[in-house]
């Protein structure tokens, strides 16, 4: 099985293109975000690829763009809701707190931490069997939410029942397309099953660590992504898991 099946709504994908096509010309920043999951059994065969749009983008995301391009410290102690610029980790913390950590502080990369790399520091790209940093999955399938900042169920780093074992992050891979003037960033990361059964993946969700003032640093979640259908993958299989972001330049 070599073809990868594109499983986006061609009605929505007509409305995507268009959107795109309308940022290049009024020179405004539109990002494409694409999803893909390969599963391979235990000879290395494919036996499911398939591609959608990553459109669940999330609050904490939209705080932490906002935040950066307006140089704006973060706001609404304790609260997360619309109107508030905070960041909500993924045990369920707010920053700024009560305590007034963050309050008025931009959260970020770590400027110390080389973010090129694998750590367990600030980033996208984790070690091996690091689960709160890059790219996760669980098995829960309740809807998508806005202001969701955590998998409904992740499944954990290891090889007893119901886990499965996470590889290190691949290193970004960037490339640029002259003609289209498209700038484009690919993160990928295994994930094995060797936990002596089948595993239904249903979720999937971009973690970053990111640096707040005097709070350390922390993970949110970027987005999540609710599969269309279960994504199976067999005792001794393989999971690889491809997120591509893309950003088109008006020069």
């Amino acid at each position: 099985m070599n073809e990868r099946f594109y499983i986006e709504d061609p009605k929505l994908e007509t409305k995507y293109h268009r959107f795109e096509k309308l940022g290049t010309e009024l020179k405004l920043p539109v990002f494409k975000t694409f999803l893909e999951m390969e599963v391979r059994d235990k000879d290395g065969n494919t036996i499911h690829a398939h591609k959608q749009r990553s459109h669940s983008w999330n609050r904490n995301a939209y705080n932490f763009l906002f935040s950066q391009m307006a140089a704006y410290g973060l706001t609404g102690t304790n609260l997360f809701e619309a109107g508030a610029i905070s960041l909500k980790w993924t045990n369920g913390n707010i920053y700024p707190n009560g305590s007034g950590w963050g309050l008025n502080r931009v959260a970020g990369w770590d400027e110390n931490n080389d973010v090129n790399q694998r750590s367990t520091d600030t980033g996208l790209l984790a070690t091996a069997g690091t689960t709160d940093k890059s790219i996760i999955v669980g098995t829960n399938n309740f809807p998508e939410s806005f202001d969701g900042y955590v998998l409904g169920a992740a499944i954990a780093n290891g090889s007893g029942a119901g886990q499965m074992d996470y590889a290190q992050s691949d290193l970004h891979s960037v490339s640029y397309d002259a003609p289209t003037k498209t700038l484009t960033d690919t993160l990928i990361r295994y994930i094995n099953n060797n936990s002596g059964a089948d595993i239904g993946v249903n979720e999937v969700a971009l973690y970053g660590r990111i640096k707040f003032y005097s709070a350390g640093t922390g993970p949110i979640m970027f987005s999540r992504d609710l599969l269309a259908s279960t994504v199976t993958v067999p005792n001794t299989g393989q999971l690889k898991v491809t997120y591509t972001i893309q950003l088109a330049y008006p020069a």
